[in-house]
């Protein structure tokens, strides 16, 4: 096969990646940077950047499903440099909160995910890669190492000790909120 027959298939392979892989990577954009519009924006940009690379993709038994998380990983770090300090405040994605049968349920899930997110700014940038990741992108532990360019057991200590970073953070945030003074 010619190297352009490959690339035609290689762009043929990333038009149906699109379809099933876009929301997924606009969602770790979105927890990562805070900003929807900007996540849609650099969601796209992968793919374009994706298909002028695609000619360059050698396959080495790593799905490109790993490898377009790998390019919006590298594009997050530039992002996140680029705007230090100006990480805008999450506020409740739509889509996560149209199940809610009420206006209250929608304002309780819109506060607990916001809380998430902040108590997230308590981990390493590692931790929180991970879980943004596994959590809210849904990649497997080992879709999760390839993109990060980690060991799966690294992985799996980056994501125990993210998980543990929280519970301790939204603990102590509860029981703050709990905590009633005498007097």
């Amino acid at each position: 096969m010619s190297g352009s027959d490959q690339a035609k298939q290689g762009a043929g392979a990333l038009a149906d990646l699109f379809e099933t892989e876009y929301e997924r990577i606009v969602r770790y954009f979105y927890v990562r940077i805070g900003d929807g519009g900007a996540a849609e924006e650099l969601a796209s940009e992968v793919f374009l950047r994706a298909l002028e690379r695609i000619d360059s993709f050698e396959w080495r038994g790593i799905p490109m499903q790993a490898w377009l998380f790998r390019i919006a990983h590298n594009m997050t770090v530039d992002y996140l440099r680029k705007h230090a300090g100006r990480r805008a405040a999450p506020l409740a994605a739509a889509e996560q909160v149209a199940s809610a049968d009420s206006p209250e349920e929608t304002a309780l899930m819109a506060m607990e995910r916001r809380e998430l997110l902040d108590a997230m700014e308590a981990l390493t940038p590692a931790q929180r890669e991970v879980i943004s990741l596994r959590f809210f992108t849904g990649l497997s532990c080992a879709e999760t190492a390839q993109v990060m360019k980690r060991s799966n057991g690294a992985v799996r200590e980056l994501q125990s000790s993210g998980l543990k970073g929280l519970r301790r953070v939204l603990g102590a945030r509860q029981e703050r909120a709990v905590h009633v003074p005498e007097g």
